[in-house]
């Protein structure tokens, strides 16, 4: 069977994601599933007999965390500016190595995934988790060429993780 595409921007980068609703559910019985694109979240359905073993009940997240080592500055204005690591991300969220902050703080993060690369500005993320370790964000707000930059490094790190394990296999 071919390869599944997202109908928007034609990326291989798609996901199973749950079915939310009844329609979802009763669609999947006969293998019409709902998908996400990695790269321009555009949610989709599609016949996809093969996939239906792919979903995950117990991982709901709508995009795979990919991961990552990308210094970020969190901008929060009750605290001072901070410098930290990005361990995963995704283009919905990422886990960051930071303490301090609480959850439901929303904060503005400045991701510099290289050197050579301009800094990606997330305007808004909600802290939806706190471990001893690290921090879980949600971006809840991008604008549209730090939206286009953030896809450009998701989908590098898509494209080495599949080259990774396509040559582990």
């Amino acid at each position: 069977m071919k390869e599944l595409h997202c109908p928007s921007c034609g990326a291989p980068f798609v996901r199973v994601v749950s079915q939310a609703g009844r329609v979802e559910r009763l669609l999947g019985f006969v293998n019409v599933l709902s998908f996400r694109c990695q790269l321009c979240t555009n949610h989709f359905r599609s016949f996809s007999p093969s996939a239906r073993h792919e979903t995950q009940a117990s991982d709901r997240r709508q995009y795979t965390r990919l991961a990552a080592f990308i210094e970020a500055q969190v901008l929060d204005g009750n605290q001072p500016a901070s410098t930290n690591r990005i361990t995963d991300i995704s283009m919905d969220g990422c886990a960051l190595q930071a303490t301090g902050l609480s959850k439901g703080t929303v904060v503005e993060l400045r991701l510099k995934p290289t050197v050579e690369e301009d800094t990606i500005h997330i305007e808004r993320a909600l802290v939806c988790s706190v471990r001893p370790a690290s921090t879980g964000l949600k971006f809840l707000s991008i604008p549209p060429e730090y939206h286009r930059r953030l896809s450009q490094v998701v989908l590098g790190l898509l494209v080495s993780q599949r080259s990774y394990l396509s040559s582990h296999e």
